[in-house]
């Protein structure tokens, strides 16, 4: 009688819940799908980068394996950008602005951080939320007046043109804004006691502490900078002018069929410094957009 009311009592109990294995497995398989799914398009770019038209065109009609991987791998098509489409000079420009750009941007973008957040001021609230809003402006509606005022200040036609407008980021003062408001004033205070001026405090107290925010957003301004195709296109007309992502589009030939294995060879090259810099600054870049947001 004992036995059997144990087997009935076991046959009621709950079952175990499930194994912390398998959820850990199922995370897995769902973090491989994503991953797949993003890399899927950049494996058939470079891919396609190493085939001949012929070739991309073959492997493109059925989906398999030589749809991703080169029968007949070539460098023809880097060949050609390289020493006949002078792509080298166009990656240069495309590096120096960006780098440029991200400099003068984290410059101007903490020091108004830094004013509106331990500078007291008459209108210092109205004026940050006049910020935002030129923030929600798209960029296409400025195209006309800047490109107004910047042959108005002789920038047309030059690298100078390209970066300058663009060096007060609304966003980047919002970032940073987030991020030094996180600092204590006690900071501050004890800095003032010390003797410490403001751009004392600034470069010494705060610009210390907020590096993280800083390594974002100059990585953010970077890919911005980089990408941006549309401004250069309408602002430096010249050749010698041009920066990557122009000398792309304009690698095809109007009312011909494009070389995709060209254009291929070309998207793969400016892909490569932000891939690169993005996994130098990543945990940065991660851990700066995580805090945006903690205080208004």
């Amino acid at each position: 009688m004992t036995t059997t009311a144990t087997s009935t009592a076991k046959r009621w109990m709950p079952s175990s819940p499930p194994s912390r294995g398998t959820g850990r497995i199922s995370k897995v398989i769902i973090g491989l799908v994503v991953v797949a799914l993003f890399l899927t398009p950049y494996l058939w770019m470079v891919g396609s980068s190493l085939k001949s038209q012929q070739d991309i065109f073959k492997d493109a009609s059925t989906l398999s394996l030589w749809t991703f991987v080169p029968q007949n791998p070539t460098l023809g098509n880097y060949l050609e950008l390289i020493l006949q489409r002078d792509i080298g000079r166009a990656l240069f420009n495309s590096l120096l602005v960006s780098a440029v750009q991200v400099t003068f941007t984290v410059i101007v973008c903490s020091l108004a951080a830094y004013a509106l957040t331990r500078i007291d001021f008459r209108g210092r609230n109205l004026l940050f939320v006049l910020i935002l809003v030129t923030f929600l402006v798209p960029s296409e509606a400025l195209m006309v007046p800047m490109y107004h005022v910047a042959t108005q200040l002789g920038l047309n036609d030059s690298l100078l043109g390209i970066w300058v407008p663009w060096i007060a980021s609304p966003f980047g003062i919002f970032l940073l804004r987030q991020a030094f408001l996180e600092l204590p004033r006690e900071l501050d205070e004890a800095a003032m006691i010390d003797g410490a001026g403001h751009w004392r405090i600034f470069r010494s107290v705060v610009l210390p502490n907020v590096r993280t925010p800083i390594a974002t957003l100059a990585l953010i301004t970077f890919m911005f900078s980089w990408n941006a195709f549309l401004w250069p296109l309408v602002i430096a007309q010249s050749p010698e002018n041009r920066v990557v992502q122009v000398a792309i589009a304009q690698s095809t030939v109007p009312g011909e069929l494009p070389n995709w294995g060209i254009v291929f060879a070309g998207a793969t090259l400016a892909t490569i410094p932000i891939l690169l810099l993005f996994v130098f600054l990543q945990r940065y870049f991660v851990a700066g957009l995580a805090h945006t947001g903690l205080k208004g």
